[in-house]
């Protein structure tokens, strides 16, 4: 089991900031997100090595940090969403 304890907050080390090609992917998938409007839904196939699972997770995510909701859903491969 884990070991659990509370320190002061100035004890705790600084969060790293997302750069390179990490930051790039998230900045990729945001992007995606804004540019669907209501009423419409974005598309996206995967492309060799990535997964349908994965690629609908990196929307919700992408979504969630621009203060937005995606529902996605899979159909043979390819990863649909709405954006509310």
């Amino acid at each position: 089991m884990a070991e659990f304890s509370v320190i002061k907050d100035s004890e705790a080390p600084r969060p790293a900031r997302q750069t390179g090609r990490l930051a790039a992917r998230m900045r990729e998938y945001e992007k995606y997100v804004e540019q669907v409007p209501q009423g419409k839904a974005g598309k996206l196939v995967p492309a060799r090595g990535e997964t349908p699972r994965a690629i609908a997770m990196r929307i919700s995510r992408a979504a969630r940090r621009i203060g937005k909701t995606a529902n996605t859903w899979v159909v043979d491969g390819v990863v649909y969403f709405t954006v509310a």
